[in-house]
């Protein structure tokens, strides 16, 4: 079954993504959940911690009291004051702390805790209201007060219901966090426990992708190869078979398409030389003309395979050098994959839009440039292709002015080929312009020739360049330094203009711009309506 490799990448890549959602989805409720328990571990460690220094802090006010009505005398009076503050500030920070793991637990359990907290602070603060009066006693000296005070909290119960309440707490929240430190601890083991089969999976997923799109790309990558080296080896009757790519398999019909179009000039040749050869007594001098015509025409096919060889030679290399790296190469993140299938079929459309010029250059030098001819109105034509190529001017900050005299004038021609030549010339101004420069595109008339010229104010070129600017893959020094391309641009263009029997002309300075006009015959007996 065919399909497009774009769309076999844009689906494998889907795949890939939504395992990676999978995984960060994981690892998300994973770590909030890891979180809230470290957050309820702490809380449970801090209430724990303030029970016992509370536990601890009034067993110290009770020393003090014992001692200092004992001794008929305040003892450490400082102290005295100072544990009464951190008794009543502790027990604050433990209701605080409470209500936290309440709001975090979201659970009632808490609230009962508060409750034994409250009763709690009710035999702290008959302990320290006993401890106040004893206090008030001695500094009166009245050590029979203090006694009595002592013996009546003692009486009371307060530091026996005080204790027990602590004790229950201190046992229950010991409790608690040993909980909480078993579910933190089991689910750091789940983590990583789950981990490594969720990277493993993630891998093979990849590899086996990777593995898929290098096999499928390096067969079709193969078989394009071997029908090159076949056309520069000079078979043309190889043919190149279906593959399962639409997109490589439309470059394999262009090949193919190219072979016989090659193959069909061979045959035509081949009876051209036999004819000659019957009437070679007859005929010297129109035999004579005829093998120079022969001859330039082999020359040419000769030079057009060697240029095909050179050409497709790199995309080629290009193509089979990223699958193979891809193949071979460790197992790569999906941004690498990425980078080199999008290198893979920049290179298949290159070579694509390359084997379209120059099955238009060999249609036209064989005298077949099979042309859609019909009335075109030029000016129209050139005010679309400013247009279309307007964005790219505003982006470069270049200016395109139209400069439209004979807004009627039209040819008989082929409007999609002749906006081709226009597009080139204009997209050549703007590759050699500078920012701020201006690009004129000018329509008038000369006799019987409607005259197109493009002008610009660029990095210019020499008399020696304007003479070969015209030849297959030739491109100047300063335009190879200034921007990329082929060299193909002009040579389809000239092709063009000359099948619809006119003439183009380029000239130039270096650093002063050039200028790129088109010859076309006027079509006399029709006008455009402006």
């Amino acid at each position: 079954m065919k399909t497009r490799f774009s769309r076999k990448l844009h689906l494998a890549f889907g795949a890939m993504l939504l395992v990676t959602f999978a995984l960060a989805w994981y690892f998300y409720d994973s770590v909030n959940w890891f979180e809230h328990d470290v957050e309820r571990i702490t809380i449970a460690n801090s209430i724990l911690n303030g029970h016992r220094t509370l536990s601890t802090r009034t067993a110290q006010k009770l020393n003090l009291i014992e001692e200092s009505v004992s001794a008929g005398i305040i003892k450490d009076l400082p102290l005295w004051h100072d544990n009464v503050k951190v008794l009543r500030t502790t027990i604050i920070e433990i209701r605080h702390l409470l209500t936290e793991e309440s709001a975090l637990r979201r659970i009632e359990g808490a609230m009962g805790e508060l409750d034994v907290l409250n009763e709690m602070e009710v035999q702290l603060e008959a302990i320290i209201a006993a401890g106040e009066n004893i206090r008030t006693a001695l500094e009166e000296q009245k050590p029979e007060d203090a006694i009595a005070e002592a013996e009546s909290l003692q009486n009371s119960g307060a530091t026996e219901i005080f204790n027990e309440l602590m004790a229950e707490t201190l046992a229950a929240r010991a409790r608690e966090l040993q909980e909480a430190n078993s579910e933190s601890i089991s689910l750091a083991h789940y983590i990583t426990g789950v981990l490594p089969l969720f990277m493993l999976m993630l891998a093979g997923f990849t590899a086996t992708i990777a593995w898929l799109f290098s096999r499928s790309l390096t067969r079709s990558v193969n078989v394009l190869h071997r029908g090159a080296q076949a056309f520069t080896n000079d078979d043309l009757n190889h043919r190149i078979p279906e593959l399962n790519e639409i997109e490589f398999e439309e470059l394999g019909e262009a090949f193919n398409a190219m072979a016989r179009q090659l193959a069909d000039q061979r045959a035509a040749m081949r009876d051209s030389n036999i004819r000659l050869e019957a009437i070679v007594e007859e005929r010297t001098r129109a035999l004579k003309t005829s093998n120079e015509v022969l001859e330039l025409a082999d020359e040419n096919r000769r030079k057009l395979l060697a240029d095909i060889s050179h050409e497709f030679r790199t995309p080629l290399t290009v193509i089979r050098g990223e699958s193979e790296i891809a193949l071979r190469g460790k197992v790569k993140t999906r941004a690498e994959y990425q980078e080199t299938l999008k290198r893979i079929m920049e290179q298949a459309d290159q070579t694509t839009r390359l084997v379209d010029d120059l099955l238009f250059i060999a249609r036209a030098d064989a005298g077949e440039p099979r042309l859609d001819i019909r009335p075109v109105s030029i000016s129209g034509l050139l005010s679309s292709t400013c247009t279309d190529l307007g964005a790219r001017a505003e982006q470069a900050e270049i200016k395109i002015e139209q400069n439209l005299q004979d807004v009627r004038a039209v040819v008989m021609g082929d409007a999609g080929r002749l906006r081709q030549v226009f597009s080139i010339l204009i997209d050549n101004a703007l590759r050699y312009s500078k920012r701020g420069d201006t690009v004129l595109v000018s329509l008038g008339r000369n006799d019987k020739e409607i005259v197109v010229s493009v002008r610009d104010t660029g990095i210019g070129l020499t008399k020696e360049e304007s003479r070969l600017a015209f030849k297959r893959f030739f491109r100047g020094g300063k335009a190879q330094g200034h921007a990329r391309g082929t060299g193909l641009g002009l040579p389809v263009a000239k092709a063009i203009v000359e099948a619809h029997k006119g003439r183009i002309a380029l000239e130039g300075k270096p650093d002063e711009g050039a200028l790129a006009t088109v010859f076309l015959p006027a079509e006399e007996k029709l006008q455009a309506v402006a």
